[in-house]
């Protein structure tokens, strides 16, 4: 009894930082302590943990903690304590998830609880869309702020980035659900879930982030790929390509904003021009970036400078390369895989990689669909930000990842994650 009323407990906060991910973030340091809580309150580890050589699935799970460890290893060779404590904190998700799910009972996420699960997260994405409308009605209203409704004026107190990530997995997510069955459906269902799509693609348009519409792009292109591996009928494929198209040349004429951005970066990068002269240019400034952190990787290509000291390393670097716009606003990398790098060397690179790219492999051969966009739309994402530098990005990355990893693995067949 005990034991089940733990196992309540869990998958009910599983539900809320699911829900609470894509509508208030500052909440879900919280909820991830109730988890550790009832984790350790539980005891389920006393008898779990044994298991981890026993049963292959827990010790993979917990396998993902090891980019954590070399991180806590980075700090053995830096000099920037205060920084690299703080780093840790940040990142710390990356080991509670793994060691959680690795050592929980993963019978707890059955067929419908999995697809409630989803539903709170796509709820949440909704939710918080609609907290965001009404902030910029609020503001265009008072103040009469242009553009009110786009890019950062919309996503308020988030990033535009991370938040079209989010969207881009709950379109996935629903598409998913949509083709299911699809001729079988009732037509409430279906017209339910396509508005829903609609919907997050619209939020994406809106959000004008670049990374967003290219991974909105892919994750389309993905789930057409998925339909003639399975199989499902040319009339279906065809008739998913059609209707994805013309929403795409729709939403591309109802909001040019979008297009205009990637017009802008695309002249910004032909000309070659300057943070000086640009320093607001978001993909100028990357440019650079890019520049002086490939320049740092060079120089500590084995061990890296340290989980410390990386912050360090590219202030100096930007100093010296007098990116004083790029220095006052205290930037990272704006690239996961070169941050990586940086800071923990071609060790921690390749740590990185094979955590993302092995995953693939695994998900395509189990079938989860849902798991292999998450591991794409990461992998891509992460070549434009930093996203294991934040919260934003670290909890979405290793709680979906920890979720999906262990049920995936734990049995032959756990065929709710890809139906």
């Amino acid at each position: 009894m005990r034991h089940r009323i733990h196992q309540h407990i869990f998958f009910i906060l599983c539900l809320l930082l699911a829900f609470l991910l894509p509508v208030f973030p500052k909440l879900l340091p919280a909820v991830i302590f109730l988890l550790m809580v009832n984790w350790v309150v539980s005891g389920i580890y006393v008898t779990t943990i044994p298991k981890l050589f026993r049963e292959k699935w827990r010790i993979l799970t917990l396998s993902f903690a090891s980019l954590y460890i070399l991180y806590v290893i980075g700090m053995l060779y830096s000099t920037d304590y205060v920084y690299g404590w703080f780093d840790l904190e940040v990142k710390l998700s990356l080991l509670v998830f793994p060691l959680i799910f690795a050592t929980s009972d993963p019978g707890i996420f059955n067929h419908f609880r999995t697809k409630l699960f989803f539903g709170f997260f796509i709820g949440g994405c909704m939710t918080g869309s609609l907290v965001l409308f009404g902030h910029s009605l609020i503001v265009n209203e008072r103040w009469g702020v242009p553009d009110a409704f786009y890019y950062t004026n919309l996503s308020w107190y988030f990033h535009s980035s991370y938040l079209a990530m989010y969207y881009t997995f709950g379109v996935g997510i629903t598409l998913y659900y949509l083709a299911n069955d699809f001729f079988k459906k009732s037509i409430y269902k279906s017209i339910t879930l396509s508005i829903v799509i609609l919907y997050l693609e619209a939020l994406i348009f809106l959000l004008s982030s670049k990374a967003g519409l290219i991974m909105l792009v892919t994750t389309e292109i993905l789930f057409i790929i998925l339909l003639i591996f399975r199989k499902e009928g040319y009339l279906q494929i065809i008739f998913f390509t059609m209707m994805m198209g013309i929403v795409f040349i729709g939403f591309s004429r109802i909001f040019p904003y979008a297009f205009k951005r990637i017009s802008k970066a695309d002249s910004m990068v032909s000309s070659l021009h300057s943070i000086q002269t640009n320093p607001n240019d978001g993909t100028v400034a990357r440019m650079e970036i890019w520049k002086v952190s490939i320049g740092l990787v060079g120089q500590h290509f084995i061990f890296g400078v340290g989980t410390g000291d990386v912050k360090d390393a590219l202030m100096d670097a930007y100093r010296q390369q007098n990116l004083y716009p790029v220095f006052k606003k205290n930037l990272n990398a704006h690239n996961q895989y070169l941050q990586t790098f940086i800071t923990l060397g071609v060790i921690g690179l390749g740590l990185l990689v094979a955590l993302l790219w092995i995953p693939v492999y695994r998900s395509l051969r189990k079938g989860s669909y849902i798991y292999t966009l998450l591991l794409l739309i990461f992998s891509i994402n992460i070549l434009f930000e930093s996203m294991l530098e934040t919260q934003a990005g670290v909890v979405f990355y290793a709680f979906f990842n920890a979720f999906f990893f262990s049920q995936c693995t734990y049995a032959n067949d756990h065929t709710h994650l890809a139906e």
